[in-house]
């Protein structure tokens, strides 16, 4: 049976920090990581909205994973001239909108605006309200922890996943933000969701928190390998 275990990073693999470059991935899960990609028929996956070379700063630079950015985008298509007029015009909106801690990201497919470091809760939520309200000109806008994020092209998690799981018997994906939705959305029953923390979600099974997430790893691995003894 091929298996994918497919994972998002901040606060599933990763407390969720104001400074992004200040987290590590979690030891238990690192591990139990590094266990089921040496079982045969078996793939671990990072599918995270961060950009590619951002989440490369933040894993361990041997970890033997895919990964896959900017929610799904990266690798991926060549922009147009209009894409990337569009960023330039939403990056310039966004540098507008970023006070008092508030800044922008730039990634290659998209332009997020981060308040995590904005002391005072009500002058985040003020900012976000306004960058919310740009005109997106019909692409897409998604909102996360502490962030909203605009793209140049109609990739996500969901998009992603649905494609690279087709060639693996099940998967196992697991998300704790708004985003992850889209990646639970096309999973079948034979398939896994699960939930790190209280959000809604369409997960078959829910965990409480990061380290819960690295326990239930070490325990997937554990069966994974005994599985494999027996094949």
């Amino acid at each position: 049976m091929r298996l994918l275990v497919c994972l998002d990073f901040d606060g599933t693999l990763a407390e969720l920090d104001p400074d992004p470059y200040a987290v590590r991935i979690h030891p238990e899960s690192e591990a139990a990581i590094r266990r089921l990609a040496a079982i045969p028929e078996t793939e671990v996956a990072v599918l995270t909205g961060r950009h590619i070379e951002g989440i490369k700063q933040v894993l361990p630079q041997n970890l033997p994973v895919t990964l896959a950015g900017s929610h799904g985008a990266e690798p991926g298509p060549q922009l147009e001239d209009q894409d990337r007029a569009y960023l330039d015009r939403i990056e310039d909106q966004l540098h507008a909108l970023a006070t008092n801690g508030a800044y922008v990201e730039v990634k290659p497919y998209q332009r997020v605006l981060h308040v995590a470091k904005v002391q005072n809760p009500d002058t985040a939520q003020a900012i976000l309200a306004a960058a919310n309200a740009i005109d997106t000109q019909g692409r897409p806008k998604t909102q996360g922890h502490n962030v909203v994020e605009f793209s140049a092209v109609e990739v996500t998690k969901g998009t992603w996943l649905n494609a690279y799981k087709q060639a693996f018997d099940r998967t196992i994906f697991a998300g704790d933000d708004d985003t992850d939705e889209h990646a639970m959305a096309v999973l079948t029953p034979n398939d896994l969701g699960i939930k790190v923390g209280t959000k809604p979600s369409g997960a078959t099974r829910r965990v409480p928190d990061v380290d819960a997430m690295a326990q239930l790893l070490t325990q997937l691995a554990d069966e994974r390998e005994a599985w494999s003894a027996t094949r």
